[in-house]
């Protein structure tokens, strides 16, 4: 019997092999990648289109819409677009990159054909224009009053800002008007010679007519060594009378530590939250020792309403009630003073106001003699209008303490590298720019130059 070419007959039974061959999966296979091609024709195709669209709506701008082309030397954004983000960064606590995304949602939702640069970009831009400005202070003449002041932002590092407003430009409605930054810098200390160094810098192209300033040691010795007048702070000068006069009494140490024994004991209680006094700062408390004083106010006259466990806690405001009233008089004098002094300055309506509003308040000791202590602020004020033939006196610094606390919020205190260029950045805060400001800046300052531009700012001083 001849025998089969497979190896012999199947069995009874047994399952034929049904299993595609290798020709059939290769054409199954051949089929697939023609649909794969088509639909990756069919993919470039729509991406390309999509592509032209969004290229051609980038040269037209929208319908109604007109916006200036014009850009600056070697720069690829047109000048309205440099000028939006540098008003835009400077107001507020936004940052770069906050900035960045803010204008992206602008330009999607006006539907504006522009590209959004990096927030290195708006960082460059801001920096050259800061420092442009600082620059043109320093070059312009005129007579002047200046402001100065440091203030410690990284560890060591102190920030030494001088501003100034011309004479003319002072309004006599209110004490502040935009000002000018005349100079920025930061080192590990400013000691009176350095600060003298830069005044007589500034003096070279413009009179300075009186300096407005805290009391700081090293300041006033510049001021001395310049023959320059120095209006005092009203602010500090009347903390530093209250300091004086409640430095080492008893009673206010008293008062401060169980304040601050109150705010230990309820940080975690949610029922006495609410009742929690302010926090005493220790610096500069007597500036700021009032928002405790209100709260005080506060809780004795409301005293019925009071859970009687708060009672027993705030059972030493009772027992400290003179000496509340006390400070409730002082408060009243030194808000008032303040009040009109940093809105409109001194003079000779100012001062009038001032002693008839300070006549209406009940005395006692130390209240009589804060008030005193004002009185002799005001006359020295008097005197120095006289002496400089001035009408119209500034008395606060709060502009540069502003300007100091701006910078803060747009700066990161975890920096390792410490101030850099972007200190320049402090003269964005003035006067709003125009697109020929932006424009001298970004053609005048190069990036490489930022670098040398911050070592300038960080003057290496040697002792003499």
């Amino acid at each position: 019997m001849k025998q089969n070419k497979t190896g012999g007959n199947l069995s009874k039974g047994q399952s034929k092999n049904t299993a595609k061959s290798w020709k059939d999966k290769a054409q199954e296979r051949a089929k697939e990648n023609r649909s794969l091609k088509k639909r990756n024709a069919e993919l470039v195709s729509s991406r390309n289109l999509w592509k032209k669209k969004y290229q051609s709506g980038l040269l037209l701008p929208p319908k109604g819409l007109s916006l200036d082309s014009s850009k600056a030397k070697h720069h690829q954004y047109n000048l309205w677009f440099v000028l939006l983000l540098i008003e835009m960064q400077k107001y507020g606590g936004m940052s770069l990159r906050g900035c960045r995304h803010c204008v992206g949602t602008m330009l999607l939702i006006l539907d504006l054909g522009c590209r959004i640069p990096s927030h290195n970009s708006i960082r460059n831009w801001l920096c050259k224009s800061g420092y442009c400005r600082v620059k043109t202070g320093q070059e312009q003449g005129g007579i002047y009053v200046i402001y100065v002041d440091e203030s410690i932002v990284f560890g060591s590092e102190k920030v030494l800002l001088i501003l100034g407003i011309r004479l003319e430009n002072i309004p006599t409605d209110r004490a502040h008007q935009d000002m000018e930054v005349l100079y920025v810098g930061f080192s590990t200390e400013w000691k009176a010679e350095h600060i003298e160094a830069e005044l007589s810098k500034i003096a070279l192209n413009k009179q300075i007519l009186y300096v407005v300033s805290d009391e700081g040691t090293n300041l006033r010795k510049a001021y001395l060594s310049c023959k320059y007048t120095h209006i005092e702070d009203c602010t500090h000068i009347l903390a530093n009378h209250l300091k004086r006069i409640y430095g080492e009494d008893e009673t206010f140490e008293d008062y401060r530590k169980l304040i601050g024994k109150c705010r230990q004991d309820w940080n975690l209680s949610k029922e006495k939250s609410q009742y929690m006094p302010p926090s005493m700062r220790g610096k500069m408390r007597f500036a700021n020792i009032f928002p405790c004083v209100d709260w005080a106010e506060k809780c004795l006259n409301n005293w019925q309403t009071l859970t009687p466990t708060i009672q027993q806690s705030l059972k030493f405001l009772k027992d400290n009630q003179v000496f509340i009233e006390e400070l409730i008089q002082i408060e009243k004098a030194f808000k008032q003073t303040c009040e009109i002094l940093k809105n409109d300055g001194f003079g000779i309506d100012q001062n009038k106001r001032i002693l008839e509003k300070l006549t209406e308040l009940s005395l006692d000791k130390k209240s009589g003699i804060f008030i005193e202590n004002i009185k002799q602020y005001l006359e020295n004020l008097s005197q120095k209008s006289q002496e400089l033939n001035q009408k119209h006196l500034l008395c606060s610094s709060d502009i540069i303490e502003s300007f100091f606390g701006k910078f803060k919020q747009k700066i990161n205190p975890n920096s390792r590298s410490g101030l850099t260029e972007f200190i320049f950045t402090i003269a964005n805060f003035t006067k709003p720019f125009t697109q020929n400001e932006v424009k001298s800046a970004l053609e005048s300052v190069k990036v490489k130059d930022l670098k040398q531009l911050r070592n300038k700012a960080k003057p290496t001083w040697k002792s003499p």
